[in-house]
């Protein structure tokens, strides 16, 4: 008779597994610049620091025609990016200093088709992605790759109103398609959609222009059915085209808890997780639309117009592992907050950053066991980092304790989801080199383990600096997490 903890022993890991894929994230959008690619919905977002809007960029048609007739007005950040486009070879030589094994990366849909829905695609886009994979397989990186990063090519936003039209979801997947067959056998592991359930800023996320639609919140839920149907598609095409690949559903996690234990408190946070979280997981990882979302749909007069086959569809390609971007946590009160996305109140127990998002490690292995109970599918950290105001000191570097302290915690937290049997098989930092924003589109919000030497308005050297998180993080992926 054999004792079950020693069969179980045999099966579970104590720490990390061999093998685990310590990385670093990074989006096109935030990095790449504009140089050789078509304009997207991300580069007209402007910087203005008299702007303290927390989450811009949902632009309405007059204010997007603005931008794209009078440039010479406004300051964009994301055209320049961090000049990734060009110095990648010896950026990614330098986090390979690190000894990262997998690299977290978006394909811009406008390097391959400028346009979004050229008849062509452009052989200098493709031969760009060639060369960077060629330098990440040099220094042993495995590609990680998000085939779109919220940034629609402008005229798919503005002509068709994107994801809610029928034109753009067919470019969507032959964009997909070309890609995959392009680099077939090269990439493993494939995110359709980054953030499905980050519809807040519906321009960037679905590529609808706000003041362009009646009954806007609805229309999102159809953009977002829409995304639904294209990714099943992609993974479809995907696991023919190369049966080896994996496709995930990517979420940011929006996971909230209940301010008291007062019952109000208590459904509304399960209802909130149910409708901002759970619902976008429930369609791509178990293949149908639940109970509770159609609920919700009915009591808000929500039609969600579906076409012949595409339930089918999705119930026959289910994604294959679910990718979490985790950086904080909150809570929510029935007296003060709605269902609305975003829409709650700051952990009194738990510390913040100069922006409010608390730091809160125990929230992320509390995600992680729920997301493996519910769906038993692998599970991977796709973002996960600390914003910071710094600036390089005397000795060339940044002495970011914080941030050594932010990851440690979050990364213990997901060995012990792993050591309670979680399948998790990845983690990236983000970001491995301080980007623009996605959100604000300011370089004042740092996350990189390596200063980038750019200001707001693209002023400085943009020679890169290493952290002390940098050397620190080198240390955690060369012990395999065991020295923390």
């Amino acid at each position: 008779m054999a004792n079950l903890l020693d069969i179980e022993k045999s099966r579970a890991h104590d720490g990390f597994p061999e093998g685990f894929l310590w990385g670093a994230a990074v989006s096109a959008k935030q990095a790449e610049g504009q140089e050789g690619r078509g304009l997207t919905v991300a580069d007209l977002q402007n910087f203005d620091p008299n702007d303290k809007t927390k989450v811009k960029g949902d632009y309405s048609a007059q204010e997007i025609a603005d931008r794209l007739e009078h440039p010479e007005k406004y300051w964009f950040p994301k055209k320049m990016g961090i000049e990734f486009y060009r110095r990648y070879p010896e950026d990614i030589e330098l986090l390979s200093g690190m000894g990262l094994r997998c690299f977290r990366f978006s394909i811009a849909w406008s390097r391959i088709f400028p346009n979004g829905d050229d008849g062509m695609p452009s052989e200098e886009g493709l031969a760009y992605y060639d060369a960077l994979l060629d330098c990440l397989e040099a220094h042993g990186m495995v590609p990680i790759v998000t085939l779109y990063h919220d940034d629609m090519p402008v005229s798919l936003a503005t002509k068709y109103n994107g994801f809610l039209s029928k034109h753009v979801r067919e470019a969507y997947v032959r964009y997909a398609e070309t890609v995959m067959r392009r680099y077939a056998g090269r990439i493993r592991y494939w995110i359709p959609v980054n953030q499905i359930n980050l519809t807040r800023v519906g321009l960037s996320s679905l590529g609808i222009v706000r003041d362009t639609v009646d009954d806007l919140d609805a229309k999102k839920l159809q953009a977002v059915h829409n995304k639904f149907v294209v990714c099943a598609r992609v993974a479809s095409l995907g696991h023919k085209i190369d049966p080896e690949a994996k496709f995930g559903a990517m979420l940011a996690d929006f996971l909230v808890n209940p301010m008291t234990c007062k019952p109000e408190d208590v459904i509304l946070s399960t209802q909130k997780n149910q409708m901002t979280m759970y619902f976008y997981a429930d369609v791509q990882l178990r293949g149908r639309y639940p109970g509770y979302a159609l609920r919700s749909f009915a009591d808000n007069g929500v039609k969600i117009e579906v076409e012949s086959g595409e339930l089918e569809l999705i119930a026959n390609n289910t994604m294959d592992f679910l990718a979490i971007s985790y950086y904080n946590s909150n809570v929510v009160s029935a007296e003060k907050n709605s269902m609305a996305i975003g829409d709650s109140v700051v952990n009194p127990y738990l510390e913040a950053n100069p922006w409010g998002w608390t730091v809160n490690p125990t929230g992320l292995l509390d995600g992680f066991l729920r997301y493996w109970d519910r769906y038993g599918v692998p599970l991977m950290i796709a973002e996960n980092g600390f914003g910071q105001v710094e600036e390089l000191g005397s000795d060339n570097t940044v002495h970011d304790d914080y941030r050594i302290a932010y990851l440690r915690e979050h990364i213990a937290a997901i060995g012990e989801a792993i050591r309670q049997g979680v399948d998790v098989f990845a983690y990236c930092a983000w970001s491995p080199i301080d980007m623009v924003s996605s959100g604000t589109s300011e370089m004042r919000k740092r996350y990189g383990l390596i200063y980038n030497d750019q200001d707001d308005f693209g002023n400085g050297t943009h020679t890169r600096y290493p952290k002390d998180s940098y050397r620190w993080y080198k240390q955690v992926i060369e012990t395999n997490g065991r020295e923390l």
